[in-house]
């Protein structure tokens, strides 16, 4: 994991995301202070907005997350832990780099929240997040928002941006749900 993000980062991200939880032990996602790109110039895809699915694959249990308008830019998605009731927020928008959309989350209702980035690719009713990894940008910092989305775009098809050498990429595959589920 790079210096700039503590482990209660994660712990942050799985409050935010229960269904990443597992996912996000086996990988350090990059985080930062500030999104990729200014929400208000952001669009809302219709195609994320409604209610999405993910197995668990130790329990085999269907997890629900769903993804509503909070404005004319930004999406608000929440999921509930049928274990515990708690419910999580989190504040989302799309930045596009090149051809490729990119998910900024936060989570809603901590002050200090960090940003995580996932690509996001829609293909039918299947959506698959693919967390960036911290590992290509080291410690690196960068002086503005377009700096750091020159940084992704020149990297956009180094599979280093989504794993390091020899690992998985961090993951998320969620399709969309049944009406009744």
């Amino acid at each position: 994991m790079n210096g700039n993000r503590p482990l209660g980062a994660l712990r942050h991200l799985r409050r935010a995301f229960p269904l990443l939880a597992a996912l996000l032990l086996c990988g350090c996602p990059y985080t930062s202070d500030e999104p990729l790109s200014d929400p208000s110039s952001a669009r809302i895809d219709p195609a994320l907005l409604g209610a999405w699915r993910t197995r668990d694959e130790d329990s085999g249990e269907w997890h629900r997350l769903t993804f509503t308008r909070f404005n004319d830019h930004e999406m608000v998605s929440w999921a509930r832990d049928e274990a515990s009731g708690e419910v999580s927020l989190g504040r989302l928008f799309v930045t596009t780099i090149g051809n490729e959309r990119f998910l900024n989350l936060q989570e809603l209702g901590q002050d200090d929240a960090p940003w995580y980035v996932a690509r996001c690719t829609i293909e039918g009713d299947r959506c698959i997040l693919r967390f960036l990894d911290d590992g290509l940008f080291g410690s690196r910092s960068f002086a503005s928002a377009e700096e750091r989305r020159q940084f992704i775009r020149a990297r956009l098809a180094d599979p280093l941006l989504y794993a390091s050498d020899g690992a998985e990429p961090m993951e998320m595959v969620l399709e969309r749900a049944p009406a009744a589920d």
